[in-house]
């Protein structure tokens, strides 16, 4: 009990101390939550770093948060982390078994739990995939459910930028089940209410009331969501600066405060939102993934240079080599500087997501975990998707 004292203490410190400036930098507002059962879980949908202490200001009570397992990697930061709010560690691309088991245990010992139910934060402005599986998880904890929804943080800070937008950001809760409810529901009755409660497109929002974001360097790493040229076909090609980006075939194009796209030239824009672009690569790739699949196995679909491949350790990460990233259909190679080459197939290969903007982060079935980073902008969404829809189509 010392120990969630302690943690309970850490919580409201930080209520106090962090309100000021994240409403103020933010231009966030909310809804105070107002919890009828304890313990209880929070699902909330993801946009902004900052989304833990914008959930941890409307609620009243101390929570343990589900935070990505990478953070247990800075070191001496992480000790901090961990000394101050113990979070429960989710390992990307690798089961996540321990984490459900680590969720119930706080639970069990009377402690709230928050976690974001994408797992992911949106690229494309729309709230993505969440796992069939949390609905039983929810099922199982035997506690209430509060759902949390965030407005306008995908274009307060999308993910793919490298900056900070103020606009207007909004949460409220949308509703608290009870345990008795959730006793009354199936898991997947369950899991619909949790995927329709924290359904958000952020352009739809934006059209019913339009707010000015205003920032610096507005499309500045947009290529590490837009990866595919709708005007050339190809891959890699565009270039950002400040609030214009281009491709060398022509397409000249700007992201404006509304996060639309318009043209820079006398050419109509292949597209006016960040989402429609998205949805026409995913489109794309499922026209072409029999193609890929055919392909002979020695010719490159995707590539980029200047990477480094990280053995990803608890504790810290080890570098294993630099130098250029290669993907085919059943495969990712890595060739290192000193000539070595590092090969990871894709049927060894449990899951590949993306840590951040653009770390790569692949799991092997033995439990191995790996980091792909960039010393530049580049889209890790194109191998995620790449990965996803052959790992899919084979099984």
């Amino acid at each position: 009990m010392k120990i969630l004292n302690w943690h309970q203490f850490v919580f409201r410190m930080l209520q106090i101390f962090l309100k000021p400036y994240l409403v103020k930098k933010l231009n966030y507002s909310y809804e105070k939550a107002k919890p009828k059962n304890h313990p209880y879980i929070v699902l909330a949908n993801h946009n902004t770093d900052y989304d833990p202490f914008l959930i941890g200001l409307a609620f009243p009570d101390h929570m343990y948060y589900v935070a990505s397992e990478h953070i247990f990697r800075w070191g001496f930061i992480s000790r901090i982390i961990n000394f101050l709010v113990a979070p429960i560690p989710r390992v990307k691309a690798i089961t996540e078994i321990q984490t459900a088991i680590d969720i119930l245990k706080r639970l069990k010992n009377g402690a709230n739990v928050c976690m974001f139910a994408e797992g992911n934060r949106s690229f494309s402005g729309e709230t993505g995939e969440i796992h069939p599986a949390t609905g039983k998880l929810i099922k199982k904890s035997g506690v209430s459910l509060i759902t949390f929804r965030f407005d306008g943080g995908y274009f307060t800070s999308p993910r793919w930028s490298k900056t900070i937008r103020r606009g207007q950001l909004k949460g409220r809760v949308v509703k608290e089940y009870t345990p008795e409810e959730l006793k009354s529901m199936t898991a997947d009755e369950v899991y619909s209410a949790i995927k329709k409660d924290l359904y958000v497109n952020a352009y739809e929002e934006q059209e019913k009331n339009p707010v000015a974001y205003e920032g610096d360097n507005l499309a500045e790493n947009i290529e590490t969501a837009l990866y595919l040229c709708p005007k050339c076909g190809r891959s890699a090609t565009l270039k950002s600066q400040g609030d214009r980006f281009f491709c060398s075939c022509g397409l000249d194009l700007k992201y404006d405060v509304y996060g639309y796209i318009s043209s820079n030239n006398d050419d109509e824009p292949p597209f006016k939102t960040v989402l429609d672009w998205c949805r026409y690569q995913d489109t794309k790739l499922e026209q072409d993934i029999e193609r890929i699949k055919s392909l002979p196995p020695d010719e490159i679909i995707y590539s980029d240079e200047g990477q480094t491949l990280w053995k990803a350790n608890r504790g810290k990460n080890r570098l294993i080599a630099k130098g250029n990233l290669l993907c085919y259909n059943d495969r990712i190679v890595f060739e290192g500087e000193d000539n070595h080459i590092y090969t990871y197939k894709f049927e060894n290969m449990s899951d590949l997501n993306i840590i951040g903007q653009m770390d790569i982060a692949f799991a092997t079935n033995d439990r191995q975990a790996y980091e792909i980073k960039s010393d530049h902008p580049r889209s890790a969404l194109k191998y995620r998707e790449l990965f996803r829809h052959l790992k899919t189509r084979k099984h």
